[in-house]
């Protein structure tokens, strides 16, 4: 039988897991291991069935129907007619309904095949419709009482779909699901095995049952009970565990190597050792070297300090020569009778000028009347000249009259012919411009669309350009903050965030915080050693600003508040938690393979420590190398929902860009991110400020690549526009022909009409030419009259413009008198200027000594800041030495007492205090001098170095470099016991498994084996199964008469036909009733049997059917079945005869012998 799985059984047989091999695990031991095949009963014995019985089969142009509904009862129904009359086409159209290929119907290659042939049918639809009751029902909530399963198969279409509707839906409008899945879950959910023979037996493999051999017999009892497919299974198993003996050879071949690194690495640092006393006479140099400097530097300001005071002695001086040369004045008087006699003659000039103003207006006035004379003179002339004209073409057209009169009396024929070959002509023409208006709106709107699309990728392109350059911008001020920031450590968690440190120690200086201030918090986390490559991840998951502080009470957090408003902090710069004191956190510890953020970033202060639990979850986010690895390591999956392994962990981030996952209602979500910023933690300013000049070259050849991009986007869009362009130019020339050719048609008819009304009638040009006469006369003597008008104007203008001829005259005397008073004053004032140039030289050359002097006290203030900096870095070189003097100490003491590791002093570590109580020291020796010993010393130990072939130069790094090599063996061999373990207990869980397997097969065997004893019982028979699962052969040992034991034979083919497919009917009904399908369907199963062994195979089957009321049983055949009798389980349903054989001498059934 084939019962259906329980849910943490093996994986269900699909093509990926039955054709795939999978890798083998070292985390689970159970991963390919088939567990119990059984489960709860569908549809329970001893009650109706509620779910996945057939209530309808209904076809439409299928095979052989154009259209046919079939209702089944719930337990026994037979459907008989002749051959042709449709019987198979119901079964097909159900498996064809529930999933099953055309090829597997044996009917029709392809779906294509199976719409009927006739009528011009171009489709075919099939709908099967199950019960769907009970507490087994499919997703009740949505279907209800029933599920219909619909598959429409077109000719011409790719077709296959499958539609579900629900009970609320009988016209079959709004499908509830049109997914392959969804029908896949219907079938598992309510045990529905539709290639499984023994649930749906048709003609094809009802023939090989009834005709195979022993061995075909056997494959077809385990594939029905399922075991085949557990054995396969079985098998793919011990491939893994082969798979795992051969990863274990490989592995354990890789360790020499590693053993061999630990030793060398081992050696190396016992060398480093031996160069010790070098190193310290380099550092002793490399400080009294910074010393010397100091000495350097000290006697340089002593000399610029000299020179400054004789330039402050040279600016007294000048400033005492121009207040002698500001002291020398000059009378007033002159320079004043020059302005008052400057100011009478301006005013004389001024009465002049509106005096004459006043007769320029006055001949304005008497001009005015002359000009529209003038004006009117003009525009009569220009009527005159118009009349002219006039009379000049009217008598031309009189005599080109009387000519054309003349010519045309002879020649209207001829040009009757011009006329209408013309018109021919032109409208030929007229039909080829149409052609090309109608092609040039194709190219019009073709080149549109393709311009208008080059918009949007213009626009895409745009954008990308103007984000690239928007990181370019990011990159490089924040190269400008690192270099600027280069000796100020703080700087790298925020650009206020020094400002802010030096606010909070006057602050706790002057007693204002009455608890404890911790920050900024950047500055005492710390990455892990050895979770280098996650510290950029673990710090993107933390989310927390590092330019915060930390304070303990409400009083300090408004203090703090108050000095971000002195530093004028923006809104997000160096913010404040408010945390209460107390011990550290006691965090749960994830797996030794999985790696939260507190598992990479630490702090030895308790309250930042806190401050990461409380506000970055620090403990809940698991941090991971890549997605598939955080989803192998911490991604669990069961019965379809799926968790987070350790139940602490909220959420999963990962490597490249920070991107991250977390669970809800059971799926997974996930999120992406923008990207990971460079790592703030422990950042080294100079390798940083080198790996931002790196990305901003990459950014930039990023951003040459997308104006390129962005270049060839308005290039063809350039193009299409000037396509575009030239389409149009193209359909407008083809208009103006199509115009020009309607005028020219035009023309020429109106040609045609008026060459019919000719006349030769004069008399109208002579009176036109008599009229113009007389009007070109009239308009002569208007002219005369205007002429005489403007010259009676002309006295009074003239005795206005001989005024203003006077007043202009003794305008320009005044003027004169003017000029005289002008450069006199001109000349005192010269006088005045040169002693004010003289004036302005002395302050100057006073300005310049003082731009000297503060140039100098610059230049020595310069000296005096390079003189304590070189000092402050003598004190830090000083202190330095003596912390690094004290780790060697530590060192030396920690080997002589075999530790593994020790507390050093930070080297880096020093306060203010400390480097301000040391004393400077003055040097003998200049800067050079240590300088070359220094390289001396350098050279010495590169040459010990090369000569012991060391190629590490910190020796805490060549410690840390062999501790990770041990770990990594150690790690190594670790694996492969873990390894070693899962390949053990797979292979005595197999071993188990097998047995289990082997157990269910003899259960089956045993109860088949009773069925069908049972069966054969019933005709008078007994009989036995044999079945040989060595050589995989099923035989049957029948005893035709119960009472005779000589009547018993191993060989079935001595049997009689009916004999011995009555035999084989009763083995295949006794394999189907382990079955728990709910419905079982068998095809021609009655083909091989005599009339009395039909008989008692119907009423047996009939009576084992209708015994099982939870179930329901469809067989199919073409003999008359019309004398059994139905009742309220039992329904027969009877084809209609097929028009080909209702004729008389048609084909009638065949069956074989």
């Amino acid at each position: 039988m084939a019962p259906k799985r329980e849910a943490d059984d093996s994986p269900p047989s699909t093509p990926e897991n039955s054709s795939k091999k999978q890798r083998p695990s070292t985390s689970t031991a159970t991963s390919t291991i088939i567990r119990s095949p059984l489960k709860h009963n569908i549809n329970p014995t001893g009650r109706p069935a509620e779910c996945g019985i057939i209530r309808t089969i209904y076809v439409e142009e299928f095979m052989c129907h154009p259209k046919l509904t079939i209702k089944l009862c719930q337990n026994v129904n037979f459907i008989y007619g002749q051959n042709g009359s449709g019987k198979s086409a119901i079964l097909a159209a159900l498996q064809i309904c529930l999933g099953v290929g055309a090829k597997r119907t044996n009917r029709a290659r392809n779906l294509k095949e199976l719409v009927r042939k006739e009528d011009g049918a171009t489709h075919a639809i099939v709908r099967v419709t199950l019960l769907n009751k009970g507490p087994d029902a499919f997703q009740h909530e949505i279907y209800g009482d029933t599920v219909t399963i619909e598959r429409f198969i077109s000719l011409h279409g790719s077709g296959g779909g499958y539609k579900l509707y629900g009970h609320d839906d009988p016209n079959h409008k709004k499908p509830k699901s049109t997914k392959k899945e969804d029908l896949n879950q219907l079938l598992d959910q309510l045990n529905i095995q539709v290639e499984n023979p023994v649930a749906v037996l048709d003609q094809e493999e009802a023939k090989k049952f009834l005709t195979g051999r022993p061995e075909d017999k056997y494959a077809f009892f385990t594939k029905a009970t399922d075991l085949e497919r557990m054995d396969r299974k079985y098998g793919e198993t011990v491939d893994n565990i082969n798979e795992l003996i051969d990863a274990l050879e490989k592995m354990e071949k890789a360790i020499d190597p590693l053993e061999r690194n630990v030793h060398v690495l081992q050696k190396e640092y016992e060398d480093f050792k031996k160069l010790e006393h070098l190193e310290v006479r380099a550092e002793e140099a490399n400080v009294k070297w910074a010393w010397s400097f100091y000495t350097a530097v000290l006697a340089e300001l002593e000399a610029e300090s000299k020179i400054l005071g004789e330039h402050e002695a040279r600016v007294q001086r000048y400033k005492d020569n121009l207040a002698k040369e500001e002291g020398q004045g000059d009378d007033a008087s002159t320079q004043i009778a020059y302005e008052e006699k400057l100011g009478e003659l301006t005013s004389e000039a001024t009465e002049a000028s509106e005096h004459l103003s006043t007769l320029h207006g006055e001949l304005k006035i008497a001009i005015s009347p002359k000009k529209q004379q003038e004006h009117s003179v003009k525009r009569k002339q220009l009527e005159v000249k118009s009349a002219k004209k006039n009379l000049t073409f009217a008598m031309r057209e009189l005599q080109n009259m009387r000519n054309e009169v003349m010519q045309k009396k002879g020649s209207a024929d001829d040009e009757e012919t011009q006329r209408q070959a013309k018109a021919k002509k032109a409208e030929e023409a007229m039909e080829e411009a149409r052609k090309v208006v109608d092609e040039s709106r194709g190219g019009i709107e073709a080149s549109c669309q393709r311009y208008e699309e080059g918009s949007s990728r213009e626009d895409v392109a745009n954008g990308s350009l103007n984000a690239v350059n928007a990181q370019c911008g990011a990159v490089q001020r924040k190269i400008q903050e690192l270099k600027a920031s280069q000796g100020n450590s703080l700087t790298i968690f925020g650009s206020t965030c020094e400002a802010m440190n030096r606010a909070v120690l006057q602050a706790q200086g002057s007693g204002k915080f009455r608890g404890k201030v911790i920050g900024p918090i950047g500055k005492y986390m710390k990455i892990i050693p050895g979770k280098e490559h996650l510290a950029s991840v673990a710090e993107k998951a933390l989310g927390l600003n590092l330019d915060r502080y930390i304070v303990t009470n409400s009083h300090d957090r408004q203090v703090f508040l108050k000095l971000r408003q002195q530093v004028r902090c923006g809104y997000s710069d160096s913010g404040v938690y408010q945390m209460t004191e107390g011990a550290r956190y006691k965090i749960h510890q994830p797996p030794d393979d999985i790696d939260v953020v507190s598992s990479v970033i630490t702090s030895t202060d308790d309250l930042v420590f806190n401050c990461m639990i409380d506000n970055g979850r620090s403990d809940q986010k698991a941090v991971c190398e890549s997605k598939q690895v955080s989803e192998q390591k911490l991604l669990v999956e069961t019965n379809g929902k799926q968790s987070i392994r350790h139940r602490n962990i909220k959420t999963v981030y990962f490597l490249p860009a920070g991107d991250y996952w977390q669970v809800y209602n059971d799926q997974l979500s996930m999120t992406s991110q923008s990207g990971i910023r460079r790592t703030s933690i422990g950042i080294d300013k100079s390798r940083a400020i080198v790996e931002a000049e790196s990305e901003l070259v990459q950014l930039k050849t990023e951003k040459e690549q997308k104006a390129r991009d962005l270049n060839d986007v308005k290039k063809d869009r350039h193009g299409h526009k000037v396509v575009w362009n030239d389409w149009k130019k193209k359909e407008r020339v083809a208009r103006d022909k199509i115009n020009k050719l309607t005028d020219e048609i035009e023309r020429i008819r109106e040609e045609a009409e008026a060459a019919e009304n000719v006349t030769f009638d004069t008399s109208d040009l002579e009176d036109e030419v008599n009229k113009t006469q007389i009007e070109y006369d009239r308009l002569k003597g208007e002219e005369e009259e205007l002429t005489k008008a403007v010259d009676d104007l002309l006295p009074g203008i003239q005795a206005i413009q001989a005024q203003i001829d006077e007043v202009v005259t003794r305008n320009e005397k005044v003027m004169e008198d003017l000029n005289e008073a002008e450069d006199k004053l001109s000349t005192h004032l010269q006088g005045q200027q040169q002693r004010a140039r003289n004036i302005e030289k002395r302050k100057k050359k006073v300005e310049m000594a003082v731009k000297e002097c503060q140039q100098q006290l610059e230049q020595t203030q310069g000296k005096e800041s390079k003189m304590q900096d070189t000092l402050r870095k003598a004190r830090i070189l000083t202190v330095r030495q003596r912390n690094v003097d004290e780790n060697r100490k530590r060192r030396v003491q920690r080997d002589e007492n075999g530790e593994e590791d020790v507390e050093l002093v930070d080297e880096e570590l020093y306060t203010e205090e400390e480097i301000n109580s040391l004393d400077p020291i003055i040097v003998a020796k200049d800067p050079e001098y240590y300088v070359k010993k220094m390289r001396e010393l350098k050279r010495r130990i590169e040459s010990e170095r090369k000569s012991k072939r060391m190629t590490e130069s910190d020796p805490e790094v060549a410690l840390e470099k062999y501790m990770r090599a041990k770990k990594a063996l150690d790690t190594k061999m670790f694996q492969i016991e873990k390894i070693e373990n899962n390949r053990t207990m797979l292979q005595n869980d197999i071993i188990v498994r097998k047995k289990r397997w082997r157990d269910f097969r003899n259960h089956i065997v045993q109860m088949t084996n009773h069925t069908f004893d049972e069966v054969l019982n019933r005709k008078g028979s007994s009989g036995e199964i044999n079945f040989d699962h060595k050589n995989k052969t099923l035989n049957l040992i029948v005893q035709k008469d119960i009472k005779d034991e000589s009547s018993q034979t191993a060989d079935v083919k001595s049997l009689s036909g009916g004999e011995r497919s009555y035999t084989t009917l009763a083995l295949l009904l006794a394999l189907g009733e382990s079955l728990e399908t709910p419905f079982r369907v068998m095809d021609e199963f009655d083909v091989f049997l005599d009339p009395i062994a039909r008989r008692l195979a119907l009423k047996t089957m009939i009576e084992v059917a209708t015994s099982f009321d939870n179930r329901q049983f469809i067989f199919i055949t073409p003999q008359d079945l019309s004398d059994i009798k139905t009742h309220s389980k039992l329904m027969i349903k009877k084809m209609t005869p097929p028009e080909r054989i209702s004729v008389l001498g048609g084909a009638v059934q065949q069956t074989l012998d």
